[in-house]
């Protein structure tokens, strides 16, 4: 059984003394090289936000969020009174409450 395992192995190492260097072909490593560069490199292509459809449709967009507003604004201005502007700005900031100045004529 020993010698069995013996002449497999002793076959197996045999096997092995005629074996040689392996060679490439001439210039191989430059055409593998210039494969490699080949692939490697990013095709030349445009971004899909510099694409005319893109960008014709984004223009739309904006165009049409401006108009919606000076229309909606133009009509709110039609709507309302004649406002004193420094009124207006007095009743924004709650700046109407002279409360501050009576308590201070009280004492």
């Amino acid at each position: 059984m020993k010698t069995d395992y013996n002449k497999k192995a002793d076959e197996i190492l045999s096997s092995l003394d005629n074996i040689q260097k392996a060679v490439a072909p001439d210039f191989f490593y430059t055409r593998l090289r210039a494969r490699m560069e080949k692939e490697s490199e990013v095709p030349a292509t445009r971004p899909w936000v510099l694409r005319p459809v893109y960008t014709f449709a984004a223009l739309l967009i904006v165009l049409l969020v401006n108009a919606f507003v000076l229309f909606r604004e133009n009509g709110a201005k039609q709507t309302t009174t004649a406002v004193d502007p420094m009124q207006s700005i007095a009743a924004e900031y709650n700046l109407n409450d002279n409360s501050l100045y009576d308590i201070a004529q009280d004492k």
